[in-house]
């Protein structure tokens, strides 16, 4: 039997990369979409559209997957905007939808599928955050999005936690910036910004027999970049 798995944000960047690899690796995989319909049916035959901010969406959709499915192996919380703009000029809604697409669509789409890893007593949940989510990080350009993806890696630890009992294993994997237009190769220790197939190496090992016992893990696929140095 195919192992499945959903990709929220999976037809644009580095969610599409992630579901090309995962259905070259013989997976089945729902990529989700927002807007971006036309993108993920380029990609995968099964496609699933919602707005994971809003918890009634993320219900339907979890639900229209399972139904298809009946089961799941693999959630990648990909899903979140970013944004690069000074504090005091960012706008309540701005600041209101980076935190909610980062941490509510994390939330909402992980306590969506959870009861049916349960009931499977296995499945892998896999985050993607961002370098220094393990730490508070002050940037004065990007405050709302350093925030929301420290309460990303506070709900893979407590997640993990609690679900280890149930065979359930949740990691975050944290890249360095991937946006070549606000850093430069000068600005990286190794001259370079992360790419896609970085994370995906990360993917790999934890979806891997070498990684049976590592849960709750932040993997900072970074280069020895630090914000703020």
């Amino acid at each position: 039997m195919k192992k499945v798995a959903v990709v929220t944000g999976g037809a644009k960047g580095l969610g599409a990369d992630i579901s090309k690899f995962l259905i070259e690796g013989g997976w089945d995989v729902a990529v989700h979409y927002h807007t971006s319909e036309k993108e993920a049916g380029e990609i995968s035959k099964y496609t699933f559209g919602a707005d994971l901010k809003d918890q009634k969406q993320v219900e339907k959709f979890a639900g229209d997957v399972l139904s298809k499915f009946g089961q799941l192996d693999l959630l990648v919380n990909n899903v979140g905007d970013f944004l690069f703009k000074k504090f005091g000029e960012t706008t309540n809604e701005e600041f209101v939808d980076v935190m909610e697409s980062n941490v509510y669509s994390t939330l909402f789409t992980s306590r969506a599928f959870l009861p049916q890893m349960r009931k499977q007593a296995s499945g892998n949940i896999i985050n993607i955050g961002c370098v220094g989510a393990e730490r508070i990080v002050i940037r004065e350009k990007s405050t709302p999005y350093f925030m929301a993806k420290t309460n990303v890696y506070m709900l893979t630890k407590i997640m993990a936690n609690e679900e280890a009992k149930n065979g359930i294993k949740v990691n975050m994997v944290s890249p360095a910036s991937m946006e070549t237009d606000i850093f430069g190769p000068s600005d990286f220790p190794m001259g370079r910004a992360a790419r896609h197939d970085d994370v995906i190496s990360a993917l790999k090992f934890l979806l891997s027999e070498d990684a049976s016992y590592v849960n709750g893990a932040n993997i900072e696929v970074a280069g020895a970049f630090i914000p703020g140095i």
